[in-house]
């Protein structure tokens, strides 16, 4: 299982059209900001190619915890829902725990309004949970925006101030 999250996390971008609304947004934006992932990377480099971005690893998605078991033979996307249900209740051998997460998060909340104070505006490319992480404690800070993120890729949700 370790070796399946290693691959996932250095994978890169799935080629496809990114929505033109998305391009749009990222553009206007005052600051594009991505995780280490290359992932993120790759995807700010897709939707504004002609700007530099910040890259920094408080943004990056939460650990997925794991266990070197043998049995049950099951797919690698299963386990790592099981896994990920588990690390909401506690678990998290070989990652990060639930707690120290949602502490980054509340780092990266500060972080991205700093950022948008400073730039009038940040367009994020983030991670399923720590961007739904993020967006909680965005929401508990007086800002403005869905109560779970969206989801798909390519999708954004706007958080104000």
């Amino acid at each position: 299982m370790g070796q399946w999250i290693d691959a996932y996390s250095c994978a890169g971008v799935v080629s496809e059209e990114i929505p033109s609304r998305t391009i749009e947004a990222a553009r206007s934006s005052g600051i594009v900001v991505a995780s280490t992932s290359p992932r993120s990377t790759q995807s700010a480099q897709s939707v504004s190619p002609a700007r530099t971005f910040l890259v920094e690893p408080v943004f990056c998605e939460a650990g997925l915890p794991y266990a070197a078991w043998q049995a049950p033979r099951l797919r690698a996307s299963t386990w790592a829902a099981c896994f990920r249900l588990a690390w909401f209740f506690g678990y998290s051998a070989n990652a990060e725990s639930i707690e120290h997460a949602k502490a980054r998060a509340e780092a990266a909340a500060r972080r991205l309004a700093g950022l948008a104070e400073e730039h009038g505006s940040v367009f994020l490319i983030g991670h399923g949970i720590m961007t739904g992480l993020i967006a909680r404690r965005l929401r508990l800070g007086g800002w403005f925006g869905p109560a779970i993120p969206a989801r798909r890729f390519w999708r954004f949700s706007v958080y104000e101030k």
